[in-house]
């Protein structure tokens, strides 16, 4: 099985991404994570990242993909399949994981949508800015988060929608409701059983 989880932040992704790794088995690939794992590497590759992620840049496609294909071929060799977390987050990079996907008999089998009103994220990341003290994770901060979010992911949501893979699940319910939405709807893509424990 291979998935793809979006959302924005405050959405619940790293809680729905846990919970479906223990679920289904598969492995849990996490862009940010394989980022910053080739960074403390002290790589070439490592070096060139720091460059970009030090100044604030997004990371090239191409870099992304060097690290992301290995991560994901393995993780369909070694748990059949993936949950892919955090990307993509553009149309050309929806795209070209879709080429890369055909090219590689690693085609996606739904992507997990987890939508909630802006309202009810920014009071999420408040609390968990609270309890976790970061102070840096300001209203402003969170709006600008919220605002990129939309503006770059609308168009991978819509090109997923349009490909009949998308799963909307609205995040601004309790966990164990999302979680009961989500397999079911699995369940009805004959990805997940439906009663699994």
């Amino acid at each position: 099985m291979n998935l793809i989880m979006l959302a924005p932040p405050g959405a619940g992704k790293g809680t729905h991404c846990s919970w479906l790794t223990d679920e289904t088995g598969v492995a849990h690939i996490s862009s940010g994570d394989l980022l910053r794992a080739e960074i403390g590497t002290g790589s070439d590759l490592g070096r060139r990242l720091v460059e970009y992620t030090g100044r604030g840049d997004l990371v090239p496609d191409g870099l992304v993909f060097a690290l992301l294909i290995p991560a994901v071929v393995a993780a369909a060799r070694d748990t059949g399949g993936y949950l892919l977390d955090g990307f993509p987050r553009t149309l050309a990079q929806a795209r070209r994981l879709a080429e890369i996907g055909i090219e590689r008999d690693l085609v996606t089998d739904a992507v997990v949508y987890l939508a909630a009103p802006d309202a009810v994220l920014v009071e999420r990341l408040m609390d968990r800015a609270n309890r976790e003290g970061r102070a840096d994770d300001r209203p402003d901060v969170i709006q600008h988060r919220l605002a990129v979010f939309a503006e770059d992911t609308a168009p991978v949501v819509g090109y997923y929608r349009d490909r009949g893979l998308l799963l909307e699940v609205d995040a601004d319910r309790p966990v164990a409701t999302i979680r009961a939405d989500l397999r079911q709807a699995l369940a009805d893509r004959g990805v997940l059983a439906p009663n699994a424990a």
